[in-house]
């Protein structure tokens, strides 16, 4: 039952100083925690001199004194439960503590308790009757069905664990400034795409929070602290956006990808349904609209949240007994070919995989760390497995989900442009070199800074202003590290990396041979720094931390180098610069794997002493994996076929 009434009197018949009284030299900070072995730790570590007491019916529980860090604090332990847990921190109040830290576990919320136990009939009159209005007389949703009305607007709550409050009114008002604009261009006010989309960037500016550390879901948060949480997840953005946009009466779905298919990541963001059953999708405050979709990058499978169960997902839950945690979620449906063009690949079951008792199979990506199942289907042939609407361009891998681990019955097999699958079955006989420079394919900000080394130059003078300088190499195109073989065999004292216009010097890491592969030292020079962080000086340029880089304080004409002492000949210059750590690093051990029926088997370790890497008797047409062992957690699956890592 639903409490409406209190007692707002502050005045307690019986109070804390009845019982209680103020102690002498009590300390305004009290630390409390339920377990007893816990609170013996902090006595053995901190001592403490007992002051006081609270009572209960059939036992003390003692105060302790003691002195942490120069700050006087007192300890106590609490009562399991919470009459007694509080009677006892009302009493410490009463003695003289104004602060009260507690730490410990506590219980787990009941699953079992559906909304329609304790959902009210005025709360839900209230949300049905606004939301009807909102489309019999709303501009934004008059063109859709009832079915669509029912899915994408009228629903109670825009996640699971949202509570019960008035969002829908308490969020209208966001952004009403933007939409009053609409009344005087009727073409604008027809369809909700452009009233949705400058929704969308009034909520970049003044609602959804960017930080960098992810909060992610709402949990049972009230929908309007939504709106004051701050967040880099797209899960916490899009729903938030998607609470403000049905308040005001646009039908607007959730979709979502369990996983991309070609980097490590999962992503969710909006769809607007326009008129005619057109949708937009749009980043929820973050991004414009259509930069969710992030051409080029394959989606694998899309999904939509969903107020109606699926009735594929409810006939799976009902008849398998070991499904993915993903798929025990009935309320969503595949959408993938409404983003992507699809194929419905035929995996064949080898015979020696074939599992009598299994009546699903899933399709599973790689996620930088395992497989995980990101769409499923009915096993109708013990044969082969088909499974509906895959997007094509990516690497996928057919398997069984028993005892809650991922088994699987075929080779992994990438889905080419042409929607035929090509199977990725190690060629042991017939091996190969391969020459790699990456572990993880270069993402756009890294390629960015890449594209700053074109029309970089490496030069060389026996002139301290390097009015004699000499230029020995200018980069044509971007890279991302490499070597540089000068075939000047004349001896120079100061060598430098010369950035092109307009671009700060951002170069990462910078090592000199000479004659003999012997690396060269001298003195760091350069042009001023941008800044007294020591991740950014002359020296990072020179430290072999591929995060670090020199940034010079000019976008003209700013350079690194060395000052060698004396003239000396320069056979090779290895360079790398500014990156995202993904680069081969010289000093770290980095692992070569390639994938069997059976799992991961590893080629070679080899410790990096340059900024490439070379692997030899590596399998042709094998699924390939490359693991630095000594940091970064970035890794991807790679082929290797003309002479070039192709990423998936």
């Amino acid at each position: 039952m639903i409490l409406t009434e209190f007692d707002y009197e502050k005045n307690a018949i019986i109070n804390p100083w009845h019982t209680s009284d103020m102690v002498q030299g009590m300390p305004k900070v009290a630390v409390t925690c339920f377990s007893r072995v816990t609170f013996a730790r902090m006595l053995s570590a901190f001592g403490g001199e007992r002051i006081a007491s609270t009572n209960v019916a059939n036992m003390e529980i003692p105060v302790y004194k003691t002195v942490y860090h120069g700050y006087e604090i007192c300890l106590f332990m609490s009562d399991v439960g919470a009459p007694a847990c509080v009677g006892a921190m009302e009493e410490i109040y009463a003695m003289g503590v104004e602060t009260i830290i507690m730490f410990g576990t506590c219980g787990v919320l009941d699953k079992s308790i559906e909304d329609c136990s304790i959902i009210t009939a005025d709360y839900l009159i209230q949300n049905i009757n606004i939301a009807f209005e909102d489309w019999q007389r709303g501009n934004w949703a008059k063109g859709i069905t009832f079915n669509e009305f029912c899915e994408y607007l009228l629903p109670y709550k825009c996640t699971e664990t949202q509570a019960f409050d008035n969002w829908r009114t308490v969020l209208r008002p966001i952004a009403n400034d933007t939409l009053q604009d609409f009344e005087h261009n009727d073409l604008w006010n027809k369809t909700s795409y452009w009233a949705a989309e400058a929704i969308n960037m009034k909520l970049h500016d003044t609602v959804i929070i960017h930080v960098r550390k992810n909060m992610n879901g709402h949990y049972l948060y009230k929908v309007p602290f939504w709106c004051n949480i701050p967040s880099n997840s797209c899960e916490t953005r899009t729903t938030t956006a998607l609470a403000i946009l049905r308040s005001k009466g646009f039908p607007v779905s959730y979709d979502f990808i369990l996983q991309w298919a070609t980097n490590n990541n999962a992503h969710s963001w909006l769809s607007v349904l326009t008129d005619h059953n057109r949708r937009i999708p749009c980043e929820g405050g973050h991004e414009p609209f259509l930069a969710s979709v992030r051409p080029g990058e394959c989606k694998g499978k899309v999904y939509r949240r969903t107020y109606s169960a699926n009735p594929d997902l409810v006939l799976m839950n009902q008849h398998s007994s070991d499904i993915p945690p993903v798929f025990q979620d009935l309320f969503m449906k595949d959408v993938t070919d409404e983003y992507a063009a699809t194929e419905s690949p035929v995996f064949p079951v080898l015979s020696e995989k074939k599992e009598s008792k299994e009546k699903y199979a899933y399709l599973t990506i790689f996620n930088g760390v395992d497989w995980t199942p990101i769409g499923f289907s009915r096993i109708n042939s013990r044969k082969k497995v088909t499974f509906e609407k895959v997007e094509k361009g990516a690497v996928y891998m057919p398997a069984y989900y028993i005892d809650g681990k991922i088994k699987p019955f075929n080779y992994p097999a990438l889905l080419n442009e042409r929607g035929r699958l090509e199977f990725l079955i190690p060629g042991k006989e017939n091996t190969q070199s391969i020459f790699v420079k990456r572990k993880y394919p270069l993402i756009r900000k890294a390629f960015i800074a890449a594209q700053r080394l074109k029309g970089g130059m490496f030069q060389a003078a026996n002139k301290e202003d390097f009015s004699d300088a000499k230029t020995l190499h200018t980069f044509d195109e971007y890279s991302v590290s490499g070597n540089i073989l000068i075939s000047d065999t004349t001896r120079y004292r100061y060598w430098r990396y010369f950035s092109p216009r307009p671009f700060r010097c951002n170069i990462a890491e910078l090592i000199f041979y000479t004659v003999g592969n012997k690396k060269l030292t001298g003195e760091i020079i350069g042009s001023e720094e941008r800044s007294s962080n020591p991740n950014y000086l002359r020296k990072a340029a020179f430290d072999l931390n591929p995060l670090s880089y020199f940034a010079s304080k000019t976008v003209r004409n700013g350079w690194g180098g060395l000052d060698l002492g004396e003239p000396k000949q320069v056979e090779r210059i290895g360079y790398m610069i500014r990156n995202d750590g993904n680069n081969i690093c010289v000093g770290d051990t980095y692992e070569l794997f390639y994938w069997d029926i059976d799992g991961w088997h590893s080629i070679e370790k080899q410790i990096a002493d340059d900024f490439e890497l070379t692997f030899h008797n590596v399998p042709q047409n094998a699924l390939l994996l490359l693991k630095n062992r000594s940091r970064g957690k970035d890794e991807r699956i790679f082929l290797y076929r003309d002479s070039k890592q192709i990423w998936y």
